[in-house]
Parts: structure tokens; C-alpha cells; sequence
């Protein structure tokens, strides 16, 4: 299977939360495989906040002593500081980085692992854990599979949030599908009017409107 082809397949198989066989566990799993698969990495694990914000371990691909590995970072490692500051972390030659992460360092130098990067698992801007990915290799992922990384767990954060327990309903779906109707109609009537009164053609009268919601922080619809 072509790599386009794979991350199709990934992009819906973490989002389709209205599949019967979706479910939360089901989902971090999924993410971990296709870090591994798609992405690159040797192993990955998924870490998330608890409501108390302790940190947990959710998913853990297979590897040379990954789980420990995973763990550790709760605790300090390169996880800990993606949580933390929100941002991603990169340690190419872990050799480098000793002397901040002593403990996590020499596990993971001693299981062969020469990378890590850690990735933070977000909803809007709002970090709810991270991602760990580690290699055997020294130098790390290519920053092209890095940012990959960083949509597929993008996308999983999204799903996770719009998850529910209970099946939807056909009329559930029904609702959600007239809703996104309506608004299409309402940002046609506001596009219209713009035209209009502007003396604009469509496209730029939807441009125009666009741009005014960008530049004040709102909806689309809701400035329509």
C-alpha cells in the first residue's frame, strides 16, 4: 500500500467516531501504530492528564523496555517538558541531553535508543498530555514527519473530545447534517447582501467576509 493510501486510511480510522468499533482505547492504539507504521518511529506511547493532573499512560507501541521508558517521563524526560511548556521536543543525540534528564537518558541509551521526540497532545490550546516517539537511530525524525506526526495526533485529540459512549442516532446525524445546511445558507444570504451592497462580484463578497470574521475573532456564521 502506497504511503498516500496509508495515511488516508489513518487520517479517517482516527476520526470516524461514529464507527461501532470506535472507542477511546482503541483510539490512542491506533495512533500509536501508525506513529510506528507511517511516521517512522522505532516505539511511541500516548501520556495524558488526569482531571487531578497526574499524568498517565495510555498506549504503548511494541519495543526494547518501551513502557518503562514511557512512564519515566512522567516523571522527567522529554514528555514531562512537552507537557509542561506546550511545545514539541527534540532530542536528536540523547547523548546531549544527560545532564537535564539523567534518569531517562540512561534507560533509554541502555535499551538502544539514541532519539527521542515529544510531541503535545492538544485540543485548541489546551495540551491534555503527550505523544513520546523514540529511535534506535541517532539525528531523530525528518521535521516533514514530525509535523505528520503532529496532525495524526491533531486529529486524535479531536476525535477523543467528540467521543461518546452511546451510538449516535440516525436522527442525531440528521440534525448535525441540517445545521451545517443552514449555516451554508446563512453565509450565502450574508454573501449575497455584501454583493450587493457592495458592489462586489461572489467570490470577493465571501472574501471580503471571511477576512472581517478572521480579523475579529469570530465564526464565520456568526458574522454572517
Amino acid at each position: 500500500m502506497m504511503r498516500e493510501e496509508q495515511l488516508a486510511e489513518a487520517f479517517v480510522g482516527l476520526a470516524d467516531t461514529l464507527d461501532e468499533g470506535f472507542d477511546p482505547v482503541v483510539l490512542l492504539d491506533r495512533l500509536t501504530g501508525y506513529c510506528v507504521g507511517i511516521v517512522g518511529a522505532d516505539t511511541a506511547g500516548i501520556v495524558m492528564a488526569t482531571i487531578r493532573g497526574d499524568l498517565r499512560t495510555m498506549a504503548v507501541s511494541a519495543g526494547p523496555a518501551p513502557a518503562e521508558l514511557i512512564r519515566t517521563q512522567t516523571e522527567e524526560g522529554p514528555g514531562l517538558d512537552c507537557y509542561e511548556t506546550h511545545l514539541p521536543v527534540d532530542a536528536r543525540r540523547l547523548h546531549g541531553w544527560a545532564d537535564r534528564w539523567p534518569r531517562f537518558t540512561a534507560r533509554a541509551l541502555e535499551a538502544g535508543y539514541g532519539a527521542a521526540h515529544a510531541l503535545p497532545l492538544r485540543v485548541g490550546r489546551q495540551t491534555v498530555g503527550f505523544v513520546s516517539l523514540l529511535l534506535t537511530a541517532p539525528d531523530g525524525l525528518a521535521p516533514g514527519d514530525l509535523r505528520l506526526a503532529q496532525a495524526l495526533a491533531d486529529v486524535a485529540a479531536v476525535a477523543l473530545v467528540h467521543w461518546s459512549p452511546d451510538p449516535a442516532r440516525p436522527m442525531d446525524i440528521l440534525t448535525h447534517v441540517q445545521a451545517a445546511v443552514a449555516a451554508k445558507a446563512t453565509v450565502e444570504m450574508a454573501q449575497g447582501m455584501l454583493a450587493e451592497h457592495g458592489g462586489l462580484d461572489p467570490a470577493h463578497a465571501l472574501e471580503a467576509l471571511r477576512a472581517y470574521s478572521g480579523r475579529n475573532g469570530n465564526r464565520l456564521t456568526a458574522t454572517a
